[in-house]
């Protein structure tokens, strides 16, 4: 499993629950190398449940983007309010599936 590093949550009235910006940089990190990648994301609560393979998640759309700061995510805010709104966030892929920890100031 990859994971990218603490990345600052921002939020974007332009994009929907299924869209997900960040910059290749931190979609390298999780082995993402071309411009948009359909993945599947996992809202159960915990990592562990993600990690058990207890969710399939529901399918997203993940952009790379160079317009989009580097250790950031960019959001919409119907996302950030399932998420919590968290000002920071660590995703994880297993090649299939994203999982996004947020963590609040």
């Amino acid at each position: 499993m990859k994971k990218t590093g603490t990345l600052k949550v921002s939020v974007s009235a332009n994009l929907g629950r299924e869209h997900l910006v960040m910059h290749p940089n931190d979609g390298f990190d999780l082995g993402l190398l071309r411009v948009e990648h359909p993945v599947r994301l996992c809202l159960r609560p915990t990592l562990e449940d993600y990690l058990k393979g207890l969710d399939d998640g529901d399918p997203v759309n993940v952009a790379l983007r160079n317009d989009c700061q580097n250790e950031t995510l960019l959001i919409g805010a119907r996302l950030y309010d399932q998420l919590g709104r968290p000002a920071r966030a660590v995703v994880f892929f297993d090649g299939n599936r994203l999982f996004i920890r947020g963590q609040t100031p």
